[in-house]
């Protein structure tokens, strides 16, 4: 069980990342439409990083907390690069690109290290990624924020 606590671990850390990017482009936008969305996405992050970290708590494991080195240092990149006017277009694309890459990570992660009760958890954790990915293309094609 140990290696199971290790690989939920490392997918928390993603969403824990995810968590931190949206948050770091919601700060920067004005209300409206898209600030809505990736506020949606946001408390979706929220909310798997706490379904995660319970689980491993309740199966006896120890919750990392927090993003790591890695983390830290793509977060502040992510800081600095929204000081100036990013273009909305640019932060979709940074966010989907992140979404997309995580998503394939844990996917890949879980289908090689876990099993039976751990890969039930990240059943619907996942599915809410594949639709955050839609929204995020539906948002880059200007759906929802003209």
């Amino acid at each position: 069980m140990d290696r199971s606590f290790e690989v939920l671990n490392s997918i928390l850390a993603g969403e824990h990342m995810a968590i931190e990017e949206y948050q770091s482009c919601v700060d920067v936008l004005s209300d409206g439409p898209l600030r809505n969305h990736l506020t949606s996405i946001l408390t979706d992050h929220k909310n798997h990083a706490t379904r995660l970290a319970y689980y491993i708590q309740m199966n006896g494991g120890k919750v990392r907390e927090g993003v790591g080195l890695a983390g830290n240092i793509e977060t502040w990149k992510n800081r600095i690069r929204n000081l100036g006017k990013v273009k909305s277009e640019q932060m979709l694309d940074h966010l989907y690109s992140g979404e997309d890459k995580g998503l394939a990570r844990a996917v890949q992660y879980s289908e090689r290290n876990l099993c039976g009760a751990d890969k039930e958890l990240l059943e619907p954790i996942f599915a809410d990624e594949h639709d955050h990915l839609k929204q995020l293309q539906k948002l880059k094609e200007g759906f929802f924020y003209q």
